[in-house]
C-alpha cells in the first residue's frame, strides 16, 4: 500500500483535477499556493489538506495510506551518517559512489586534504 506524504500532496495539488474537487473551505489557501507554488512557505497548506481533505487524497490515491504526522517526524529524524576522509582528487569518486537521492553535505579542507561528511535524508515531503 502506497502511503500518502507531503511530496504526494504537491504532486497531486498539480493536477486541476485534483484541485477542484477539494473543499470549498480551502479555496482561499487553494489561491495563496497558486500564486507561488513552489514556495517552501506551502508545507503548512500540504498539511493542512492532509488533516482536511483525507478523503479528496485517498480517493485521488487509490489505494493509498495517509502517513501520519508523527510517524513522519520519526522518519525524518534518522539520520545515516558517512565520513569520508580524503586526497582532494578522490572525492569526486567517492561522492559519486553514493547511492541516489538527498544529500546534506558538510566539507573541510587542510591541504590537499578533504573531511567530507554526508547525511543520507530520507525525504518524505
Amino acid at each position: 500500500m502506497k502511503k500518502i506524504g507531503l511530496l504526494d500532496v504537491k504532486a497531486a495539488l498539480k493536477d486541476g483535477r485534483f484541485r477542484d474537487s477539494l473543499p470549498q473551505t480551502l479555496e482561499s489557501d487553494l489561491i495563496k499556493y497558486l500564486q507561488n507554488p513552489s514556495c517552501p512557505c506551502n508545507v503548512p497548506f500540504y498539511r493542512k489538506l492532509l488533516k482536511e481533505a483525507k478523503e479528496n487524497l485517498l480517493a485521488y490515491f487509490q489505494g493509498g495510506e495517509i502517513i501520519e504526522e508523527q510517524e513522519e517526524i520519526k522518519k525524518l529524524a534518522e539520520n545515516q551518517w558517512q565520513v569520508f576522509n580524503c586526497h582532494i582528487s578522490e572525492l569526486e569518486d567517492k561522492l559519486k559512489s553514493l547511492p541516489p537521492g538527498r544529500k546534506q553535505i558538510a566539507v573541510t579542507r587542510y591541504e590537499d586534504q578533504i573531511t567530507c561528511v554526508v547525511n543520507e535524508l530520507d525525504l518524505i515531503f
